[in-house]
């Protein structure tokens, strides 16, 4: 959990980092989309960043490796070289390139006027060495560092002199991915192969990380005494991420250790949440806008 923990937070921050260089491309020239899943041919392909512009599109795939890296094309791997030896990863250069067919392939059924895609592969940390054998042309071509991006943009720009798309089509294009977009969120302990009644419930201290009882209305942390009024928000959140975005009153009762159903009504009830069921035994909350 750890290790994938690491590599997502790794890959956001290399995300983030290249908001500073989108703001030197044309705002009214180009449409940034990030982060878009979608389902085709019974598989899902995933899109880091899609540019897209009048004349054509730009698919970003970010890599915030750490190390030297060294493009091989005669086996199709990326090598990184660092203080944890060596590793081996798929070619980021063939990843993007089959997101470029399946986005062709999805624009096409949607009846999306054809227009050039290009593929850049962004290595996002300044200290990252990179390197590719001689005869590999296409990591020469399209694996650039942050900063190259604005001048790669231009390139295409030069290189593509009709307008293929109107402001409208722009934005259907966009409209239209962000409908067909299916963010991955697994069951999280199938996934790790945790049974519930291992979780730590009850609600917790945001200063000391121990258990904290409801008193007069307050929450207090049975260590270091810290009070608050809204802790429940927290663990709430954390039970609809882990285990599931509806709850009943005794679900909330259980989960945070409360000593009746009428404290879970008020807690709930106070948050406004949406709600199905008539009456208070049966009904069921929905969490999802603590998560949203």
């Amino acid at each position: 959990m750890e290790g994938n923990l690491a590599k997502y937070i790794a890959g956001h921050n290399g995300e983030n980092s290249l908001q500073y260089f989108y703001r030197y491309l044309p705002k009214q020239e180009a449409n940034i989309i990030q982060n878009i899943r979608i389902k085709h041919m019974d598989f899902f392909f995933q899109i880091d960043t899609l540019i897209i512009t009048s004349k054509f599109l730009i698919l970003l795939e970010i890599k915030n490796y750490t190390g030297d890296l060294f493009f091989d094309d005669k086996y199709g791997q990326l090598i990184r070289t660092s203080s944890k030896g060596r590793e081996i990863f798929e070619d980021p250069i063939q990843q993007v390139k089959r997101q470029s067919f399946h986005l062709t392939q999805v624009l096409e059924q949607h009846k999306i006027p054809k227009i050039p895609i290009e593929t850049l592969v962004v290595i996002t940390n300044p200290r990252t060495y990179v390197d590719s054998s001689e005869t590999y042309k296409n990591a020469l071509k399209l694996v650039i560092k942050s900063p190259m991006l604005l001048s790669k943009y231009e390139e295409f720009n030069a290189q593509y002199k009709k307008d293929v798309l109107l402001m409208k089509e722009r934005k259907k294009i966009k409209r239209l991915l962000m409908k067909l977009n299916e963010p991955y969120n697994p069951d999280i302990l199938s996934y790790y192969g945790i049974d519930k009644s291992e979780l730590i419930t009850g609600v917790l201290c945001s200063k000391c990380n121990t258990q904290m009882n409801r008193i007069n209305a307050n929450w207090e942390c049975a260590a270091c005494f810290h009070t608050s009024k809204t802790a429940h928000v927290g663990a709430l959140r954390d039970y609809a991420l882990i285990i599931s975005t509806d709850i009943t009153n005794k679900e909330c009762k259980d989960f945070l250790h409360l000593s009746t159903s009428m404290q879970a009504y008020y807690l709930l009830n106070s948050l406004n949440l949406p709600y199905t069921g008539r009456s208070r035994r049966t009904r069921i909350y929905h969490l999802d806008s603590l998560i949203t």
